[in-house]
């Protein structure tokens, strides 16, 4: 059993030793070592199962750290940590030879965050040095959002450092900084880039293109995934069968003869609240054995609901594509 509780002063002594602690940010739980540590980094993967090809997020609690990582800090990157930070904005710029190379999977850049929770930030300054740390969980499946997710999914860490349920219940968003006038957003989240256009009127923000090799976490193809089959439809489906649970956004007129068991993630189609609520359903549902598959009604891709259909395709993924994509990334 994995020993919890809420005591920042020894989660910090762990770190320092090299060992794993989870702990609660305002997005999701992380899984939190030593980021300057290449061996306490070579943990996390390890207890995650996570992919060596596929990097890191580094936590920090002070500006004063960003000399630490990145190389000659441009004054955007300083702009967008005055302006979000503490937030749920990821920001990826060239590193410098501190950072090990595992954090980052070889790459020249690092990614960069400062959460907006008490007990990360205050885990951090009193570690005394950047937390390395992707999501609490599995490779490829369900973000934890509560301490017990993290409890039902990793059994080896040395501890997990409780704050209740996450606010955001979404990653944090990622841009990279490609040069004084152009940043490139990597992964949606709570920030949208309307907001980043809105908040830089004289910077370019481009939507990341993907491709084949990773620049950011959560770029792969499939992620986020249940257990149990998920499928996405375009309109409420006209069978609700016993067998599955159907996840709804917002308040729908359900068919009387419906046999579907309803999880409505908002009363009021509310779709922050909708978000914060998405990864605790899911996981629930994972776990209950009346049911055998997961549908979920789309929502429009606009502002926030970038971010939660991009989570949402990326957990249905290896179900939906399973008999056309051979290829199945994650999961």
């Amino acid at each position: 059993m994995i020993k919890s509780g809420k005591d920042t002063i020894f989660a910090a002594k762990l770190i320092r030793e090299g060992k794993l602690v989870a702990f609660p940010t305002e997005t999701v739980y992380g899984l939190g070592a030593n980021g300057l540590d290449a061996n306490a980094v070579a943990s996390v993967f390890e207890a995650k199962k996570r992919p060596s090809f596929d990097p890191l997020i580094l936590h920090i609690s002070s500006t004063d750290d960003l000399s630490v990582i990145f190389k000659k800090p441009a004054d955007i990157i300083y702009q967008l940590a005055d302006k979000y930070w503490p937030g749920p904005l990821t920001i990826v710029a060239k590193k410098t030879a501190k950072v090990p190379d595992i954090v980052t999977a070889g790459l020249e850049t690092a990614a960069v965050r400062m959460p907006n929770h008490p007990v990360a930030l205050k885990l951090i300054r009193q570690s005394k040095v950047p937390v390395a740390a992707p999501s609490a969980n599995i490779f490829g499946r369900l973000s934890p959002t509560k301490p017990q997710h993290v409890k039902e999914q990793l059994k080896t860490i040395d501890y997990l450092l409780e704050g209740g349920k996450t606010d955001l219940g979404i990653e944090s968003t990622i841009v990279s900084v490609k040069d004084a006038k152009t940043i490139e957003v990597l992964r949606p989240g709570a920030i949208t880039i309307d907001t980043l256009q809105k908040d830089f009127p004289h910077i370019d923000f481009i939507t990341g293109s993907g491709g084949d090799s990773l620049t950011a976490p959560g770029q792969l193809k499939s992620h986020y995934s249940p257990r149990k089959p998920l499928y996405l439809y375009d309109e409420l489906p006209s069978e609700l069968p016993s067998y599955a649970a159907l996840i709804l956004f917002k308040p729908y007129n359900i068919p009387s003869d419906a046999q579907s068991k309803v999880v409505l993630l908002s009363k009021t189609g509310d779709i922050k609240e909708a978000a914060s609520n998405m990864f605790g359903a899911l996981h629930s549902l994972e776990g209950d054995s009346e049911i055998e598959q997961i549908y979920a009604v789309k929502i429009k891709e606009e502002g926030l609901g970038i971010a939660v259909m991009d989570r949402l395709k990326k957990a249905a993924y290896r179900f939906t594509n399973f008999y056309n994509d051979h290829e199945i990334e994650a999961g």
